[in-house]
């Protein structure tokens, strides 16, 4: 007391009471109440799903220029040529049961990939690096069709995860 006059006592508010409000403002902001709002209702739109890719295609590709590789190898002729033949042989298969598969459910994507794979893809010239790279092939092609198992029918899973197990063996023949 100075002079007569007293000093307004400071209003407390408990640290309790301010963690409540802030709270409980954090909670309507985050659950996108607003107390200031002039529309009445809120109305969630929700868009469909596109329907989902067909992987079939980008596995045709994939064996398309995998094959490529190998004749362009093969056509070298040596040991390699020995070594590589067998593995043409599977991925001419591969291709062949892809493109019957693809037309067997969609004639019109099939139309689209049946056209032959021709022409030559570089390769190098040493024999270890011409390996190298198809062994790369291989693995990426594997990784490819396993990957694409989850995305199809059981029925294309099996006909997927059998072409994958094949070029499993064909990375372990290639060293």
């Amino acid at each position: 007391m100075m002079d007569g006059v007293s000093q307004p006592s400071p209003i407390r508010v408990p640290r309790r009471a301010v963690l409540i409000g802030a709270g409980s403002a954090a909670a309507l902001v985050t659950a996108g109440c607003n107390p200031f709002s002039t529309t009445k209702t809120t109305r969630t739109v929700t868009a469909t799903a596109p329907p989902p890719v067909d992987p079939m295609t980008n596995l045709i590709a994939t064996t398309q220029l995998h094959l490529l590789r190998i004749e362009s190898a093969v056509a070298r002729g040596g040991t390699l040529a020995k070594t590589l033949t067998p593995l043409r042989d599977d991925r001419r298969k591969h291709l062949d049961a892809l493109r019957k598969e693809l037309a067997r459910t969609s004639p019109d994507a099939a139309a689209a990939t049946s056209a032959p794979a021709t022409g030559t893809v570089p390769i190098p010239t040493e024999t270890a690096s011409v390996l190298a790279v198809i062994r790369d092939d291989a693995g990426n092609a594997q990784v490819q069709f396993t990957d694409a198992t989850s995305t199809v029918s059981r029925y294309r899973a099996r006909l997927l995860a059998s072409i994958a197990g094949c070029l499993a063996t064909h990375r372990t023949v290639l060293g």
